[in-house]
């Protein structure tokens, strides 16, 4: 299982960027309740038991706001 760590003051804030919540297709992610400390809405891992450590999130994230580490799935071998 994968585990997100999200940096929320180096994020930029969702209503700005929003890279995170597009790039994930199991909609780990959605807008945080608070805001940082200057004054963006970083994003909340809400749905993390959906994560498949793609790291999407990571890789495109502009900020370099979001780390996912732990164990990838194995992909299965083609026959």
């Amino acid at each position: 299982m994968a585990a997100l760590r999200i940096y929320r003051e180096l994020c930029k804030g969702v209503e700005d960027c929003k890279i995170c919540l597009y790039v994930c297709q199991k909609e780990v992610f959605e807008p945080s309740e608070t805001l940082n400390q200057r004054g963006y809405r970083p994003p909340a891992v809400v749905r993390d038991d959906q994560c498949t450590a793609c790291e999407n999130c990571m890789i495109f994230c502009p900020d370099l706001a979001i780390v996912v580490s732990g164990e990838k799935p194995r992909r299965r071998s083609k026959k």
